[in-house]
């Protein structure tokens, strides 16, 4: 399968997801464009803007954020992210909505929610406050 260039959507550009490395070898902008219309779909569903924390991260920014080895981040296939109008807990039922998501991975945190459309469900709660 050949992968198209991400282009983005209505409420999305491609740079949100870009990495944070600052490094001259890094590509930058892996992300691939199924996460960026899966987080569409959920913008619109939800009617309020969602806020990119991570998107792309090459394996030297994945290893300084203290992500795991096979993170969804490092394949282009993951975001975390926040909504100033929603819970992590509310955000996270949201993305339960969304197929993409409800057969992929959704982790809770404390400052918003991992999501990834890795194919297959994972599920995990990180949060220190859960109530």
């Amino acid at each position: 399968m050949t992968e198209a260039l991400a282009h983005g959507t209505r409420n999305f550009k491609v740079s949100e997801f870009a990495c944070k490395c600052g490094r001259f070898d890094c590509q930058h902008y892996g992300i691939r464009q199924e996460l960026i219309d899966a987080l569409q779909k959920l913008r619109d569903l939800i009617g309020e803007a969602i806020f990119v924390n991570s998107g792309y991260r090459c394996p030297f920014w994945n290893k300084h954020e203290g992500g795991s080895k096979n993170s969804m981040h490092v394949k282009g296939l993951a975001a975390d992210i926040w909504c100033e109008e929603l819970t992590p807990e509310e955000l996270k039922k949201f993305a339960e909505e969304i197929p993409e998501f409800a057969n992929g991975g959704i982790g809770i945190y404390d400052w918003g929610i991992h999501v990834d459309v890795r194919g297959r469900r994972a599920r995990w709660d990180y949060r220190t406050k859960k109530r």
